[in-house]
């Protein structure tokens, strides 16, 4: 198995400001700056996969996208798609996609945590071991152990991939894990406090210029591990 050097990333409000704001030139060419130094990119996300293969600016970066939050992994240069669910969470997924408030993805929903109590039944009652996870007001539903880390890990196990170290940069809550987990987690300054408090590194610039900084201590290992 290779080893190598793993860089994951979130991609709304850390390489981006979020919305439909492009990976910037600057940024991309940090990006690419880690990989002539041998590491790996992991790109780690909620969006699903038929939104990113309609976004041009990700192409050719990533070695593996880590979507959903963790529940789909696709492997760009394999074409390789893997889902962490079973029948059940399929069936159940599909049975709430005519609400009127969700937010479709490929293998789960998504939808305003104002409309919490409206489903919080609907899951008790589905028996299914579900973990609502609020993503700055957007609450992604998740089987119970699927996280950015765990969907990272198994990334790297399809990859064929052992990890010499693992580093990782977020900005919300859905990434605590992976930040938590990392060998070396850091955040941009725009980041949620909850993952502040736990990070190795704070970078001083927000989103974009915060990756730039923190992909220049990891290529210059100005960092403690």
């Amino acid at each position: 198995m290779k080893s190598s050097k793993i860089l994951a990333l979130d991609l709304d409000e850390t390489l981006t400001r979020g919305g439909e704001d492009i990976i910037r030139e600057d940024v991309r060419e940090a990006l690419m700056r880690a990989r002539k130094k041998s590491w790996a990119l992991i790109l780690t996300t909620g969006r699903d996969r038929r939104y990113l293969l309609g976004r041009a600016d990700i192409r050719g970066i990533f070695d593996a996208w880590v979507m959903e939050a963790g529940l789909s992994i696709y492997i760009p240069s394999k074409d390789t798609y893997f889902v962490d669910a079973d029948e059940n969470w399929r069936s159940f997924i599909s049975s709430l996609r005519s609400l009127s408030f969700i937010q479709e993805k490929e293998n789960t929903i998504s939808f305003s945590s104002s409309y919490l109590g409206t489903l919080k039944q609907m899951i008790e009652e589905s028996l299914l071991e579900i973990q609502m996870r609020d993503n700055k007001g957007v609450v992604i539903l998740l089987p119970k152990g699927v996280n950015k880390w765990s969907g990272t890990l198994k990334a790297l196990e399809i990859m064929g991939l052992e990890s010499e170290l693992i580093a990782a940069i977020g900005d919300s809550e859905i990434d605590l894990e992976l930040i938590e987990q990392a060998d070396f987690g850091a955040v941009v300054a725009n980041a949620d406090e909850t993952l502040k408090r736990v990070a190795d590194y704070v970078a001083r610039g927000e989103d974009g210029d915060g990756v730039i900084e923190i992909i220049d201590v990891l290529l210059k290992k100005s960092y403690k591990l």
